[in-house]
């Protein structure tokens, strides 16, 4: 039998660097013109700290994109392309919550994103980036950088207090994707190229996790965004191959 695995996470989103950080503020206070220097040399060293952060694979993108991607990246895939009316109990307060607070630093996170035991780890990991975001990077040089979008740091930026996050944990975990059970995964070239490729980004997924009407969407969504993060696109013979395995056990 195939193994499960969760796999480290790469290093697109290693810690800030403190010197860089403190830098960015160390300025205030200067005459006007002065000050309109040192701006531009502080958003030039804000620019090369994201460049570092975020990899080669970032850098032909803006400022404010390179921002969101770093924001979202090291917790696993991207929250991108999920919207609030999908997401599951709908009208309930942890909804409601997710929208008040995850909104904050980037988009909507789907609990299915990720395995039950990998949730309060991904939680505890967003506070403590928030945290120090919200402490190092805040005031008016970090408007603009994200275009409309609120991001932590900015002074109406606000982490939720213990009882929310416990909330918010709870919620994720209830609607997790299930893992992988090892009689699920055959010691089968389909089955090694699932795990190869699937566990990637957080714990391999049941292949049962999925109708089988969404897998070819989920398919390409998935070798989308890990093309996003440097990771080598599937070519179209291993998505059909991907697709026909998880077929296979779908609901």
């Amino acid at each position: 039998m195939l193994h499960t695995r969760s796999v480290q996470r790469s290093s697109h989103c290693r810690a800030l660097p403190l010197v860089a950080l403190f830098a960015l503020s160390a300025t205030a206070g200067c005459a006007p013109a002065e000050q309109a220097q040192n701006d531009e040399a502080q958003l030039a060293l804000f620019d090369s700290v994201l460049a570092d952060l975020g990899g080669p694979q970032t850098a032909d993108l803006s400022r404010s994109q390179r921002w969101r991607l770093i924001a979202s990246v090291g917790t696993g895939l991207p929250p991108t392309s999920y919207r609030l009316e999908d997401l599951p109990e709908q009208g309930s307060r942890a909804v409601g919550l997710q929208q008040a607070y995850c909104l904050q630093c980037h988009g909507v996170s789907s609990p299915r994103m990720h395995s039950s035991d990998e949730w309060p780890t991904l939680v505890r990991r967003m506070l403590m980036r928030g945290a120090a975001l919200g402490s190092r990077l805040g005031g008016p040089r970090t408007e603009g950088m994200v275009d409309g979008m609120l991001m932590a740091g900015l002074r109406t930026a606000e982490l939720p207090p213990a009882e929310d996050v416990d909330s918010l944990v709870a919620y994720f975990q209830r609607n997790a994707f299930p893992a992988a059970a090892e009689s699920e995964l055959p010691d089968t070239p389909d089955a090694a190229l699932y795990v190869e490729k699937c566990s990637g980004c957080h714990d391999t997924p049941s292949p049962s996790a999925h109708p089988a009407e969404e897998l070819q969407a989920l398919g390409a969504r998935m070798s989308a965004l890990g093309a996003m993060l440097g990771m080598d696109q599937l070519t179209a013979d291993e998505q059909s191959r991907l697709v026909a395995f998880m077929q296979q056990s779908a609901p």
